[in-house]
C-alpha cells in the first residue's frame, strides 16, 4: 500500500510569510522530499543539505562512508519516507547551505491512501505563500530582505537563479499553477545534480 504524506513546510523566522504544503508519497525517499522543498522554495541547490528527525541525521553527502564527522549521519538518498514511521504532528528540520543556512521547518500533517483516478501526480503542492528563499542567504538574512520589502511596499533585490539571468525578487510573487507545473521537472534536475555518480 502507497500512502500520501502531507508536510507544511516554512521558512524557519518567516513562517507566515514563505510556507508550503506538501503531498508526497512514501515510495520516495529523504532526499526527494529535499529536492521537492529546495525546487519548491526557488533554491538553485548547489549546496549540501541534511533532515533532522528524532536524533537522526538524513546527509545529502553520498558518500557517507567517507565523512569522517563525530556525527552518525544516514544516507538520505536510500531511505524511504515510510522507513521514517512519522507520527502526525511531528517536525523535522532541514538544514540547506552548511555556510549561509536557510532553516525550514517541515510539520508532519498526516498521511492518507493514495487513490488511484485521482488525477494528481506527486509530489504536489497543494497551497503556499512567499516567493521562496534566495542562495548564499541565511534566512535571518532573507528575513530583512522582506521586513524591508514589506516597510517599503516595493523590492529592490535581484537574484540570480542558474547564474544564466538576474531576476527580481520580490517574495510576494508566488504562483501556485506554475509553482505545480514547473516541479517535477526541477525536482529531477536537483535529483540528477545531487546524485549524479561520477567515473573516473
Amino acid at each position: 500500500m502507497t500512502n500520501v504524506l502531507t508536510f507544511r513546510v516554512e521558512i524557519d523566522g518567516l513562517e507566515d510569510k514563505i510556507w508550503r504544503v506538501i503531498e508526497i508519497t512514501d515510495k520516495k525517499t529523504v532526499a526527494e522530499l529535499a529536492y521537492t522543498i529546495l525546487a519548491t522554495f526557488d533554491s538553485v541547490a548547489y549546496h549540501l543539505y541534511k533532515i533532522k528527525y528524532k536524533d537522526k541525521v538524513y546527509d545529502s553527502w553520498i558518500d557517507i562512508e567517507d565523512d569522517h564527522s563525530d556525527i552518525p549521519k544516514l544516507n538520505a538518498t536510500i531511505i524511504k519516507l515510510s522507513e521514517l514511521d512519522l507520527v502526525k504532528n511531528d517536525y523535522l528540520e532541514m538544514d540547506y547551505d552548511l555556510g549561509s543556512t536557510t532553516t525550514f521547518k517541515i510539520h508532519f500533517l498526516g498521511c492518507q491512501e493514495l487513490k488511484k483516478g485521482t488525477g494528481r501526480h506527486y509530489p504536489y503542492i497543494v497551497s503556499g505563500a512567499g516567493r521562496g528563499m534566495m542562495d548564499d542567504l541565511s534566512n535571518f538574512e532573507l528575513k530583512e530582505i522582506v521586513n524591508d520589502i514589506d516597510q517599503k511596499g516595493y523590492s529592490k533585490y535581484k537574484f540570480t537563479p542558474g547564474y544564466d539571468r538576474t531576476i527580481k525578487y520580490d517574495y510576494r510573487d508566488f504562483d501556485l499553477n506554475s509553482n505545480n507545473v514547473l516541479l517535477k521537472g526541477e525536482i529531477a534536475e536537483i535529483k540528477d545534480k545531487y546524485e549524479e555518480i561520477e567515473y573516473e
